[in-house]
């Protein structure tokens, strides 16, 4: 049926301002599926001027579940950051070349996924299946597939993605080559979608150098940044040019970093505390000065309970603009925020005792264009 002329001029009289606010006050999932009432609000979405006004900041977490009663046993989750109504995004991933349960998502960064893309088939005698990486925009549905690095027998990876659209619409990914035997960096891979190519560059930190693979990276500044075991975080720019080495302010076993407001931030137990958690914020980092900006006691994160930092409970994110925390702890996966300004604590969900990491941040980026070279 024919839509009824006052209702095509009232559609028509919206003006693209207009139209913005309104699409900037739904889910994302819903602002997706705008994108194809007409050529026009395509493009208006798209706009680099409109898409700063739609919702770019964090909206909810991915994860994955597995269960042996189910078919398939493996599957994906978006959990929105409120914790109520429909994921925002529905991951199923389906516009992936390859079936759903053969993708393992791996980092997060500025709106992109970096996957894991396991390649059908037989395994290879050592037992390993072959796989490609493949970077993804959710909220688009656009993809690249990686071409192969070169990688060899017996070489273990650790690989995370670099994304900063406030720079430049080019992504990388940074691969950690470590010496199985001996589990330390020999090297790292890089990836940069403006050449399509990999660039192989030895590693300048030390002979020494080992990853803390269970936390997540920071990519900021034109930098990624990994924690190690050292109590250090290791730098490198996305040309393999310049490498350093940042001491952190504890020097406990376990920590975890995360950018917030445009810094680096740095989470851990006080030295000698372990029921104390400290939030430290790297100044300057050509001095590498640390500056204390909150601290809150494990009891009153937990209501009474001492839990232990990494072995009960896991920090997941940190919110990219606000004071906020994110945690997992229990059998059940509690997912729960801490605000730190009003010193709250909010229980968002539980996600399942089959709910598994990463649990990676998602912050929506509504630019058709993911990369020049596909």
């Amino acid at each position: 049926m024919e839509e009824p002329p006052e209702k095509r001029n009232t559609a028509a009289s919206l003006t693209d301002d207009l139209l913005i606010e309104i699409l900037r006050r739904l889910p994302v999932r819903s602002v997706c599926r705008f994108k194809c009432v007409s050529r026009s609000w395509r493009y208006l979405i798209s706009d680099p001027v409109h898409r700063k006004k739609l919702p770019h900041t964090l909206t909810g977490f991915f994860h994955h579940s597995w269960n042996g009663e189910r078919f398939p046993s493996s599957a994906h989750h978006f959990t929105n950051v409120t914790g109520k109504g429909a994921p925002f995004i529905f991951p199923s991933f389906s516009f992936l070349p390859v079936p759903s349960d053969d993708v393992v998502l791996l980092d997060s960064c500025n709106g992109l996924l970096l996957c894991c893309c396991f390649v059908p088939g037989p395994r290879e005698r050592d037992g390993d299946q072959p796989f490609h990486y493949a970077v993804c925009n959710p909220a688009t549905e656009k993809w690249v597939m990686l071409p192969d690095g070169s990688w060899t027998s017996g070489d273990a990876r650790t690989a995370r993605l670099g994304f900063d659209p406030a720079v430049s619409s080019h992504f990388h990914v940074v691969e950690y080559v470590v010496d199985e035997s001996a589990c330390c960096i020999t090297g790292v891979e890089i990836y940069s979608s403006k050449t399509g190519s990999w660039r192989f560059k030895e590693n300048e930190w030390g002979d020494d150098v080992m990853l803390n693979q269970t936390t997540r990276s920071v990519f900021l500044n034109g930098f990624m940044h990994m924690l190690t075991f050292a109590e250090e975080i290791v730098v490198v720019d996305m040309e393999g040019e310049t490498w350093r080495a940042i001491p952190v302010p504890s020097d406990a076993d376990f920590g975890f970093i995360y950018q917030a407001q445009g810094r680096l931030c740095f989470l851990n137990v006080n030295d000698a505390d372990a029921s104390k958690l400290s939030i430290w914020i790297l100044e300057d980092h050509g001095t590498s000065e640390w500056t204390l900006k909150h601290s809150v006691r494990t009891t009153f994160l937990f209501r009474g309970k001492n839990l232990r930092f990494f072995m009960d409970y896991k920090v997941i994110a940190g919110h990219p603009e606000y004071n906020l925390i994110y945690f997992i702890y229990g059998w059940d996966r509690t997912l729960m925020a801490y605000e730190m300004d009003r010193k709250e604590v909010r229980v968002i969900r539980n996600l399942g005792h089959d709910s598994s990491e990463p649990f990676l941040p998602y912050v929506p980026w509504f630019s058709e264009t993911l990369a020049d070279k596909q």
